[in-house]
C-alpha cells in the first residue's frame, strides 16, 4: 500500500478527495489537507507532517499539489527532504489521483517509487486533449455557379 496525501489551496484537496471517492469508492485510501485563507505554512506543514505520521508503515508516501512552486507544494517538498519515502507532484489532476489511488486496489506495492511517479505522470499527461470539432466534407458539393 501507498500513502497518498492531497492537499492544495482552499478547497482543492476535499475537492479532490470528493471526486475520487465518488468514482473510486467511498473506501478509497487517501489524506486531504487543504490549505485555507489565513492558515501559515508552518500550520499546513504541521497537518501534513501529522499525516505523514500515519502513513509510517507505506512503502512510498505520495504527497500531491495543486500548483508546483505554491505554498502546498513548497511544504511537501520540504517534508520530502526529512523523509526519503516521500515523492512530491505538483500540478495533478483527477487521473492522477483515480490512478495512484487504484495502486492501492491491486494491493501491489511499488518496487522502484520513482518508476511509479513516472508512470503516473506519463498516464496523465496521455489522458490530456482538447475537443475539436471536424466537420466532414460534403462529397460532390457543388457552388450555385457550378464551379
Amino acid at each position: 500500500m501507498i500513502g497518498i496525501i492531497v492537499t492544495g489551496h482552499g478547497g482543492f484537496a476535499a475537492g479532490m478527495e470528493k471526486n475520487v471517492k465518488m468514482l473510486a469508492g467511498a473506501d478509497t485510501q487517501l489524506a486531504a489537507i487543504d490549505f485555507m485563507e489565513g492558515m501559515t505554512p508552518e500550520e499546513l506543514s504541521e497537518k501534513l507532517r501529522a499525516e505523514i505520521e500515519k502513513c509510517a508503515d507505506r512503502s512510498v508516501i505520495l504527497m500531491l499539489t495543486d500548483i508546483m512552486g505554491g505554498t502546498p507544494y513548497n511544504c511537501s517538498a520540504t517534508l520530502s527532504v526529512e523523509d526519503p519515502k516521500i515523492r512530491v507532484i505538483g500540478g495533478i489532476s483527477a487521473t492522477l489521483l483515480l490512478e495512484a489511488c487504484m495502486c492501492n486496489v491491486t494491493g501491489e506495492d511499488p518496487e522502484d517509487p520513482d518508476m511509479l511517479v513516472s508512470e503516473l505522470l506519463g498516464h496523465a499527461r496521455e489522458s490530456m486533449d482538447r475537443f475539436v470539432l471536424e466537420m466532414p466534407a460534403a462529397d460532390g458539393m457543388e457552388s450555385e455557379d457550378g464551379i
